[in-house]
């Protein structure tokens, strides 16, 4: 609307607000190390697009000068959006998405009204009254993608946590007291229609399902199972020499040639599809699922948001996503409904797994443990003592509720053990070295990855550890191997390997 509607504004504003001349991004200044960095030049309409019509997507992160010009582009617009806004209140579109926002994050009713007076937000009336309407509409929603239809004998799979909110009250009176609401979150991920097309229907009954079940007790599982492959061995040590690639570019040297330099990212291998998917989030369920109880009032209430009858729901293969206590509150009620022939009672249709973040949150959880060590034994070489090296008290390391902390201290940790690797690898871990990275050919810089590799990371670098007469030597080499798994999952769902 306004770069349409309102030009002259929008330029006159964004006009004056670059006179203020170009800014010099002094990190990025060296050419050397903007091509090593591989970045993408975006510009700042890509950004903005994403911002004005709320999508979620994955951008570059803007330098330099493009950086500047898109927060001038997103100041004039803003300003221009307030003059509109003053004008006509119904030109409310970034003031009712803020005063939405500003609801849900909490922002008290005095600020809010202060924001509203500025013309940054539609009142606080407006913002109740629109998420009413949104969620009438979700409502209708979650009833037309849950019902049953004849081609698709799939649910589409429900999505459950639990949640613990607080309502704060500050001046606290009689009947005026904070209080805890202790339920159930949840969505509904409707399978997108192109993959639907590549699958064989009818291996998705709750017939066949039962009939593969049938088949588990007398399934072996092998070791070769979890072996990787020739093509998972190939990408590994891709993946390895991308590592250390990344940590050499940003601490130590860059290359001369980026094009012919062994690359900071590794290649692509099986890449999920990166379209928005299809979710529609259910109403908050005044039931926890921290027990076998409270999981049966949650299904009770998942069945009436729904619209179903009991016969429908329970009568379709229903997949669902969950963490592990309310995988095993779940399997608990099912225990104690069993033996029943109602499918609404023997709960055999609802297929449970544990989703991709909880599985990757319990995977981090205990290899951090795992190699942590004990901080009261100074002779003791775990993570504890690259976390202390680094300035990171040990004692606040582990908390299993702070998933992003644990994955930041890992990624310290490996990548301070890398550096160092590269030191011993360049001779120059007794020197002192200067901020500023040094440019070398890049046969060198690769020859220098390669080494690094081989001495420390590849298989025969740890069988040789094992067989040493030093094991902390050994340990460390693990605990490098076991970290770069995780940091890499983490970074394979980053921008730089699910952008196009």
């Amino acid at each position: 609307m306004t770069e349409e509607h309102m030009p002259f504004l929008h330029g006159l504003i964004f006009g004056m607000l670059q006179q203020r001349g170009i800014a010099n991004d002094t990190s990025m200044a060296n050419k050397d190390a903007r091509e090593a960095a591989n970045l993408a030049n975006e510009t700042s309409k890509d950004a903005a697009e994403c911002e004005d019509f709320g999508e979620v997507a994955y951008i570059q992160e803007l330098t330099g000068q493009d950086r500047v010009n898109a927060r001038f582009a997103r100041i004039a617009t803003t300003i221009c959006s307030i003059v509109a806004f003053a004008h006509n209140r119904r030109h409310n579109a970034l003031q009712l998405r803020n005063s939405v926002r500003f609801l849900a994050c909490g922002v008290s009713e005095r600020i809010h009204k202060y924001l509203n007076y500025l013309g940054l937000a539609s009142s606080r009336r407006t913002a109740l009254s629109a998420l009413k309407t949104l969620s009438k509409e979700g409502e209708a929603n979650i009833r037309k993608v849950m019902a049953v239809k004849q081609n698709i004998p799939l649910a589409p799979s429900i999505c459950i946590d639990n949640i613990d909110m607080v309502q704060r009250v500050h001046d606290l009176s009689v009947g005026n007291r904070s209080n805890t609401f202790c339920g159930t979150w949840g969505y509904i991920h409707v399978p997108n229609n192109s993959l639907l097309c590549t699958l064989n229907l009818e291996e998705l009954t709750l017939n066949a399902f039962r009939e593969s079940l049938r088949n588990v007790p007398d399934f072996t599982i092998e070791p070769a199972h979890f072996m990787p492959a020739a093509d998972a061995q190939a990408s590994e040590v891709a993946i390895w020499k991308s590592q250390i690639a990344r940590v050499l570019q940003e601490h130590l040297a860059i290359p001369s040639k980026s094009a012919s330099a062994t690359p900071i990212n590794p290649p692509v291998i099986d890449q999920i599809s990166h379209k928005k998917p299809t979710i529609h989030m259910l109403k908050l369920m005044d039931a926890s699922d921290n027990s076998a109880e409270g999981i049966g009032q949650v299904f009770t209430t998942i069945l009436h948001q729904s619209g179903l009858l009991g016969d429908e729901f329970y009568g379709r293969l229903q997949p669902m996503d969950g963490d592990l206590g309310t995988i095993q509150n779940f399997n608990s009620l099912r225990s104690q409904r069993t033996p029943s022939p109602h499918g609404k009672d023997n709960l055999k249709n609802v297929l449970f797994q544990l989703g991709a973040s909880h599985t990757l949150w319990n995977i981090v959880s205990t290899t951090f443990t795992h190699h942590f060590g004990d901080p009261s034994d100074d002779s003791n070489c775990g993570a504890w003592q690259f976390l202390e090296a680094l300035g990171f008290p040990s004692e606040k390391a582990i908390q299993k509720k702070e998933f992003t902390l644990m994955i930041n201290q890992m990624e310290r940790v490996m990548e301070a053990t890398l550096y160092y690797c590269l030191r011993v690898v360049m001779k120059t871990q007794f020197k002192n070295l200067s901020e500023e990275r040094q440019t070398i050919p890049t046969a060198c810089w690769n020859a220098i990855i390669d080494e690094c590799y081989d001495q420390f990371c590849s298989p025969k670098a740890r069988r040789a550890a094992a067989k040493g007469n030093c094991p902390k030597l050994n340990n460390t080499l693990i605990l490098l191997h076991d970290f770069s798994s995780v940091v890499e999952a983490m970074r394979s769902m980053s921008l730089e390997i699910l952008e196009d």
